[in-house]
């Protein structure tokens, strides 16, 4: 019900004013009631003015924002406003008062009103717009604060001190080097390295990609100890473009590999998982495509799994209208694509 209590007001508001307008007032410019379609002024003045509002506060400033391209939106915003009163003057002049008068005011005098009305409702839309950023940033930052405070408790809850863990690990990797298993000892790194990352390198709202990266190939490398030597799996992971300079929120990609491996990969079948990352004119293009495993189609929406609806809320909290997020079967394969607005 919520959803549809904004709309509701915005059509009241502007019904109501179209309402006035045409029951309370006789004439507007060279426009007069008991001389032509009075109607038809009014309500093509007032569909400009929406045009105005809805296209400023609806699309420009989320737009460019969220981007923090200023500058774009400026220059968006003044492009607009010129184009839409020399639209609505020349209709004003050239088309509408004919039904009205043979007489009418020169064409600057209509530019003139039309722009007069035109920036006050600009104003209108960019203060709405403004405040509604304000506040869905503000229910953002909270919901960011709820979900840090939940998911550290249940760290505290759950962990281990890691530092036991570590020196375990440590053992581990001694002895199957004093037993010569030098996979066995790689294998121990690289889930201490995974561990590590875990713990330490996760706390900021930001971290560089290459990190993320290092983490993914560590958890590769981890997984392929798991696959038998008989077992025809396949994991590629390729990366192109600048990544050295980008930085992500940490743990954002992981789920999908994780995803691929747990529903990609089946021993009665040849099993291909193919990972690409790439950066491009500001926006990172994170793509894994994987095998279906019999029964199973990527993204479940089972509690326990990696589902979808979870993965949108982490992005659409983390990167509000910054990312689309593109899944579909195809030719047997399994496809997620995700792409990132950079920063």
């Amino acid at each position: 019900m919520k959803k549809y209590i904004e709309p509701i007001i915005h059509i009241l508001i502007w019904g109501i004013g179209y309402f006035l307008i045409l029951n309370y007032t006789a004439t507007i410019g060279d426009f007069r009631k008991e001389s032509g379609p009075y109607w038809l002024a009014i309500g093509f003045g007032m569909l400009m003015n929406q045009t105005v509002f809805y296209v400023t506060a609806f699309f420009l400033v989320p737009k460019f924002l969220r981007l923090k391209k200023i500058k774009a939106l400026i220059i968006s915003l003044l492009g607009g406003f010129i184009l839409i009163n020399l639209f609505e003057s020349i209709i004003d002049y050239g088309y509408l008062v004919n039904f009205f008068s043979s007489a009418s005011e020169s064409f600057v005098m209509y530019l003139l009103y039309n722009s007069v009305i035109s920036f006050f409702i600009l104003l209108v839309a960019l203060s709405y717009s403004l405040i509604k950023y304000w506040i869905q940033n503000e229910k953002l930052k909270r919901v960011l604060l709820e979900e840090k405070l939940s998911t550290e408790m249940a760290f505290l809850k759950s962990k281990i001190n890691p530092h036991f863990l570590f020196n375990v690990l440590n053992s581990f990797y001694a002895k199957s080097l004093k037993y010569n298993a030098p996979d066995l000892a790689d294998g121990i790194a690289k889930l201490a390295e995974l561990m590590r990352y875990m713990v330490y390198e996760t706390n900021e709202d930001k971290v560089a990609l290459e990190k993320e990266i290092h983490h993914l190939k560590n958890f590769i490398k981890v997984y392929k100890l798991r696959i038998a030597e008989e077992d025809d799996v396949s994991i590629n992971f390729v990366t192109k473009g600048d990544l050295k300079a980008v930085k992500i929120s940490p743990m954002l990609l992981i789920p999908f590999v994780e995803n691929a491996i747990k529903h990609g990969i089946d021993p009665k079948i040849k099993s291909i998982i193919d990972i690409s990352l790439k950066e491009e004119q500001k926006k990172l293009y994170f793509k894994v495509t994987n095998t279906i495993r019999q029964g199973v189609y990527g993204l479940t929406e089972e509690p326990s799994g990696f589902g979808l609806d979870n993965l949108k809320k982490r992005l659409a909290i983390l990167y509000p209208n910054m990312y689309t997020l593109d899944t579909k079967q195809e030719n047997g394969y399994y496809v997620s694509l995700l792409i990132l607005q950079l920063d």
